[in-house]
């Protein structure tokens, strides 16, 4: 009898912890203590891993419990992971990756047991985005691939399209959704621009002085005009590009801002990008917003911004094409070389290498393989191309031969189409309009840029494609704010 009396007594002592919580504080102390070992023991990553891990959790289940904004942690993750590592090493591409596919399996999970509008993600871009998946899945079978190579490489390819199709329809639905996302990207902005600042003003930190004189990116990046800076991105070209992406990006969502403390907030975003572009140096980021300006005149279907929009386009192309105001500023005077690329050094060479390089993929209609076009001596494959890609489409042609090559093109010529009929004929709200005619000209300006440059980098891709979902889904947008 004392026996069971005992036992009894320890049962309801167990009940009694679990229900006054006991347990979640004895947990919480052993946690401390653990942390605090670790600090001692100077083991700082895991100390830090173990101190995020309470906020992980929570951000777990309100992405389970708010499966319809998944979108936003997986947008916001490319900016706070590049910003990261551009002060430690870590796997950029992989932990990317594995934030959005685990988001996105968690979306789909929850999604099988309550209901969420899928319909809305069969669309257009998932569908031409199917096409291209399957070619890149055709690529396997290419004689000189490498899986490694292509498993790198397929992010930038064909993840990222798909996981945007699919999530920014299901997320993004109304005009103050788009200003999260303009939200979320302007922070980064924000902190890109101040780097910039900083290295230009303070100098270099230990890790980028070992990329510019231990790696070599001093050959690009310390050249005649000076110093090309490049912020917290792999280099000069990525960070000149994007923010010049910024820059019409912001620059257009302003006009469709009702709110004017927003508006002035985005002005502010367009001067920091402005001055991001110019310190990088980039000739190829001022077609970013060229390009941009152009489309938007065609897109805006009004009198008065086409007008405006064209006197800003001439004005920019006569200030760099047919003056040499400003050619004191060695930031001025290198981006007016690209008005004249012919008399370009750099530009001479390319001409000479794709001359080459057409010899080689007369051979080579599929190409090398994914992720084998450029600098893949790493993958050690059968064959390498001798001549570097100097662009995202040559990287795409010599990754996947002129038949990949030629349904990229297409792709994304039937996007830009389709978005812009939708935008032009399907949206009738004025603001809408606008604030999606900012994220196509984004992606207009962008894939001008990827003629010159290889910018298929963190974080234009999420940008991109996210662009193009945006517009992709302007009728749901629309219907949403008859309701």
């Amino acid at each position: 009898m004392r026996i069971r009396n005992t036992h009894k007594r320890l049962v309801d002592l167990f009940i009694d912890l679990l229900v006054s919580k006991i347990w979640i504080w004895l947990t919480l102390i052993f946690v401390l203590y653990l942390f605090y070992q670790l600090i001692l023991k100077q083991n700082i990553f895991l100390a830090l891993g173990i101190a995020i891990l309470p906020l992980l959790i929570i951000l777990l289940f309100v992405i389970i419990a708010y499966s319809e904004k998944g979108f936003y942690p997986v947008f916001a993750s490319h900016f706070i992971l590049l910003s990261i590592s551009s002060y430690m090493d870590i796997k950029l591409g992989v932990i990317t990756v594995l934030i959005t596919l685990a988001v996105f399996m968690l979306i789909i999970i929850k999604g099988i047991y309550n209901r969420l509008e899928w319909k809305y993600a069969i669309n257009p871009m998932f569908g031409v985005y199917i096409i291209w998946t399957a070619y890149c899945i055709l690529e396997i079978a290419n004689p000189n691939h490498v899986q490694e190579a292509w498993n790198v490489s397929i992010t930038q390819y064909a993840v990222y399209p798909l996981v945007c199709a699919v999530l920014v329809p299901i997320s993004i639905k109304n005009k103050t959704h788009i200003h999260w996302l303009l939200l979320i990207w302007s922070i980064f902005i924000l902190f890109a621009a101040f780097k910039g600042y900083w290295q230009k003003n303070h100098g270099f930190n230990e890790r980028e002085l070992y990329f510019l004189y231990e790696l070599g990116g001093a050959k690009t990046h310390i050249i005649w005009s000076g110093i090309r800076y490049f912020s917290i991105f792999t280099d000069a070209a990525n960070y000149g590009v994007h923010m010049g992406m910024a820059v019409i990006g912001f620059g257009i969502s302003s006009i469709f801002t009702s709110n004017k403390i927003l508006k002035f907030y985005y002005l502010i975003i367009t001067a920091a990008a402005i001055y991001g572009m110019f310190i990088s140096g980039t000739r190829a980021a001022i077609a970013v917003p060229m390009a941009g300006i152009f489309l938007f005149t065609l897109l805006s279907g009004n009198k008065k911004i086409f007008s405006i929009g064209a006197i800003i386009g001439i004005g920019v192309f006569i200030f760099f094409n047919f003056t040499t105001i400003g050619d004191g500023n060695q930031n001025i005077r290198r981006m007016r070389t690209a008005f004249n690329p012919s008399n370009d050094a750099s530009y001479q060479l390319r001409e000479i290498n794709q001359e080459k390089m057409k010899v080689l993929m007369a051979s080579k209609p599929f190409g090398y393989g994914i992720g084998l076009g450029g600098k893949a001596e790493r993958f050690h494959p059968k064959e390498l191309m001798p001549y570097p890609p100097d662009s995202w489409m040559v990287n795409v042609w010599t990754d996947t031969g002129i038949i990949g090559l030629t349904i990229y093109i297409l792709i994304h010529s039937f996007l830009f189409v389709y978005c812009s009929w939708i935008l032009v004929f399907k949206v009738k709200d004025f603001k809408l309009k606008g604030l999606l005619s900012a994220w196509l000209c984004v992606n207009f300006g962008y894939f001008a840029a990827a003629f010159a440059n290889d910018v298929m980098q963190y974080p234009n891709s999420i940008v991109v494609y996210t662009g193009f979902a945006l517009c992709v889904s302007a009728p749901i947008l629309s219907n949403t704010l008859k309701k």
